[in-house]
């Protein structure tokens, strides 16, 4: 991303984004950053704006459609268009596959796979008759390998794999790129409870030393 320009741009990222909102920020695009906790959201919309970036906070539960269809018609009507979006909202779980329950599958489904279905599909709505757009899907390590421990998560990642693959060929013909990347653990606010006494977990339910 360093020495691209993003001036004019408009950049929709779930989950408020981090260190991704400052890139896209930084390169001189418009960001919107939206979190299902609208002071996540304000405390990163409010610290690119005293950088002088140009951010707007916007709460956002990704698992209600309505919610995301009308975020997508707000940016379209206040920019005119959605240039990239960028779909990091997640939630995740640990512990063992046996201890998981129907309620934990379903609201994991429902946030990692489903609303990224939904968002994909609102934005691509408008990016489609300008035939221009990118959209990235922040996938996981999981998405290629399970885990005792990530069950439900790895399962989620899995098929979001499926759904970017796919979507990626529909939006193609219209020379809209769609990719996903797949990190392993990292310091954001996921990867900290992911992270956070896995370790120590993974001993205790194994039965071995850390």
């Amino acid at each position: 991303m360093i020495g691209i320009d993003m001036t004019g741009r408009v950049t929709l990222i779930t989950g408020a984004g981090g260190g991704i909102a400052d890139v896209f920020a930084k390169a001189g695009a418009r960001v919107y950053v939206a979190d299902l906790e609208m002071e996540n959201a304000k405390a990163k919309a409010g610290q690119l704006r005293a950088e002088g970036l140009q951010a707007e906070a916007v709460g956002l539960d990704v698992t209600k459609k309505e919610e995301i269809d009308a975020l997508v018609d707000r940016m379209v009507k206040e920019n005119g268009k959605i240039d990239h979006l960028i779909n990091c909202a997640g939630i995740s779980y640990n512990k063992p596959y046996m201890e998981s329950t129907d309620d934990e599958f379903r609201s994991i489904l429902e946030v990692n796979l489903i609303s990224v279905h939904n968002c994909c599909q609102a934005v691509l709505r408008q990016m489609i008759p300008r035939k221009e757009g990118k959209i990235v899907n922040i996938l996981s390590a999981s998405s290629r390998m399970g885990s005792d421990f990530f069950a439900h998560y790895s399962s989620s990642k899995f098929g979001l794999l499926g759904l970017t693959q796919s979507i990626g060929l529909a939006a193609a013909r219209h020379n809209i790129n769609v990719n996903g990347i797949c990190p392993g653990l990292i310091e954001t606010g996921l990867g900290e409870k992911q992270g956070g006494g896995l370790i120590q977990q993974m001993s205790r339910y194994s039965g071995k030393s850390q």
